[in-house]
């Protein structure tokens, strides 16, 4: 008889014995790989690198300098003792930043990102957030939770031109930060998460009321003291800098786009980066004259231009307004009425069986659709055998909301996607999905009456999908990243992301195309497709928001007009976008040859 056979319990004690080693490999590994990164990391010393920090360039797609940005140029830093921050500044930070920073080990959002400036490196693989954590840890070992407070709010970038929170105080309150109250503390920390945003209204309110909620939260701020904060401190208005705010909120966008890179202004400041973009000076010159020769005499009406390259996805210019207290008009939401209609077109051209341009709809109003009574606006009916050329030509409401209808609304979102309208819009301060209904889920038919709001540069870009022949190529600010000795780290043309996509069939792309041959003309004949059109405030004879858009094969601009703070009536139609982009478009085609379609 086999004697393992007899004894059972051998096996059970081999097998826990070769469970007890497997165990203890698995806690050896990580406590080995600690031990050996612990002591290869270097600890950045707190009092030693508030001045290691270098200016940051941005270029034109000339090689001329857009701006630069950092403490040799205007920027400023103020190094402070760790007694000169009062308490009620050091738990702002730690309410917006890190509430557990007094008691954890290195772990937290302080000390990690302490090591992040104090190294310049964003750590964004496995790896690296491994090295920075053990480096965080060790960190917090050698020196006091003081120190590498201090040092963060010695190195921190607050806006403004800022760094560091004394540098901070001087330039949103003209005080030094012993001086701060509980409210300016409050407003200062909430500036540390984005302070691209420093200007926008909106947000720092958001910012402010986290940060002042998280101190109660935490016992820093008596209940009874925080009800006196009813609105947030008014800061002292911005120097000028080297860039008018027009240009500022260009400067905005590539710094986002390259924080999306992986390199945010903190580590590009660390490297003295110098950014290469793709706006054209002269361009952009054009814009902003265009944009404010037609400017609305209403001050609460703002204007956005967005120009693209189709062929390269090169931002060319970008407006979104002349205040940086504002939200970038040029990257916010609103509805774009019939301007959308070549996406409904589009995604009825996919649909089996094709739709035509010679199809006919009822182009009456009001009609009934799925049981809705629908309406066309500014007397745009174009009777009961209305052609889809002659819908779009006309803006006729119905038309495309009966298309949609048939097809389905999802095709219509589908399509538009697919063209390039972001899949998520910022609406009211809050990020949801985009082209959807109330259930954040599903479209309704108002999708095809362009009753979802979208941003004008989601609008250039769809068109610049249609002007390439139904070829997705993704807008971009950034050209090249390098290094201050012009070390290359990153490279537009080399990022994955950047690859074109042939999202509709050439054909069909050129259809629409066509439909809007018929649209706002240009000097001399030149052959464009263009859309303008305008949305409805509620049922007044006023409209909302105004649009024009168009291509040539060389250039997509989208133009917006409409209140820059609420939703509300204004007396400007298309007349004004449409003017706006003729001329932009106008002046920057002028010595360009013509190429048709």
């Amino acid at each position: 008889m086999n004697e393992e056979a007899t004894h059972p319990d051998i096996n059970w004690r081999r097998v826990r014995r070769i469970g007890y080693i497997v165990v203890a490999v698995i806690v050896a590994i990580p406590v080995i790989a600690f031990g050996v990164t612990y002591t290869a990391v270097h600890v950045p010393d707190p009092k030693a690198v508030a001045d290691q920090q270098q200016t940051v360039t941005l270029y034109y797609a000339d090689g001329s300098v857009m701006t630069t940005i950092g403490t040799a140029t205007g920027g400023t830093r103020t190094v402070v003792g760790y007694d000169q921050i009062p308490p009620v500044v050091r738990h702002a930070v730690e309410a917006a930043e890190d509430e557990g920073y007094e008691t954890n080990v290195g772990q937290g959002g302080i000390s990690t990102q302490f090591v992040r400036l104090a190294t310049g490196e964003d750590a964004q693989s496995l790896p690296a957030q491994w090295v920075q954590l053990v480096r965080a840890i060790k960190l917090t070992e050698q020196r006091s939770k003081a120190d590498v407070l201090t040092g963060y709010l010695n190195l921190v970038y607050l806006g403004r031109g800022a760094y560091g929170i004394q540098a901070a105080a001087q330039a949103y309150f003209a005080k030094d930060v012993g001086k701060l109250d509980t409210s300016e503390a409050a407003f200062l920390a909430g500036l540390i998460d984005q302070p691209s945003r420093s200007e926008d209204d909106k947000w720092t309110e958001q910012q402010w009321t986290h940060t002042l909620d998280r101190m109660v939260a935490n016992g820093w701020l008596d209940p009874t003291a925080r009800a006196d904060f009813t609105k947030p401190p008014k800061p002292v208005s911005p120097n000028s800098g080297s860039l008018p705010p027009a240009r500022a909120l260009i400067a905005r966008q590539v710094l986002a786009e390259a924080k999306e890179k992986g390199f945010d202004e903190d580590a590009l400041r660390h490297i003295g980066a110098q950014v290469h973009t793709t706006i054209d000076p002269k361009a952009q010159a054009m814009a902003e004259d265009a944009a404010h020769s037609l400017k609305s005499t209403d001050p609460d009406v703002g204007d956005a231009l967005v120009s693209i390259s189709p062929a390269t996805g090169a931002v060319v210019s970008w407006f979104g307004g002349d205040s940086q207290s504002l939200p970038d008009a040029a990257d916010t939401a609103a509805q774009p009425g019939p301007t959308f209609q070549p996406l409904v077109l589009m995604a009825g051209v996919r649909n089996t069986p094709p739709i035509t341009l010679a199809n006919q709809y009822n182009g009456t109003a009001p009609v009934t659709v799925g049981g809705l009574a629908v309406k066309n606006f500014g007397g745009a009916d174009c009777g009961p055998q209305c052609t889809v050329a002659d819908a779009m030509k006309n803006n006729t409401n119905t038309v495309f909301y009966k298309i949609t209808d048939d097809i389905g609304p999802n095709k219509v979102r589908e399509t538009a996607f697919k063209a390039g309208i972001a899949t998520t819009q910022i609406i009211g301060g809050k990020t949801g999905p985009a082209l959807t209904g109330s259930d954040g889920k599903q479209p309704g038919d108002i999708i095809g009456s362009g009753g979802y709001p979208v941003r004008p540069r989601d609008m250039a870009q769809a068109y610049a999908t249609l002007a390439t022949g139904g070829k997705y190529v993704p807008a971009h600010f950034i050209t090249s990243i390098a290094e201050t000795n012009g070390n290359t780290i990153f490279e537009h043309a080399a990022d994955p992301a950047a690859t074109p996509q042939q999202v509709f069939e050439q054909p069909q792309a050129q259809l629409v195309t066509q439909s809007l041959l018929t649209g706002p003309g240009l000097a001399g004949g030149r052959p464009v497709a263009a859309k303008a059109g305008a949305t409805q405030f509620l049922d007044s004879p006023d409209n909302s928001d105004a649009w024009a858009v168009g291509y040539t094969p060389q250039l997509v601009t989208a133009v917006w007009l409409g209140h820059r703070k609420d939703l509300a009536p204004m007396k400007e139609g298309v007349d004004v976008p449409t003017g706006i982009w003729q001329q932009y478009m106008n002046s920057y085609l002028k010595d360009m040859p013509t190429i048709q379609f």
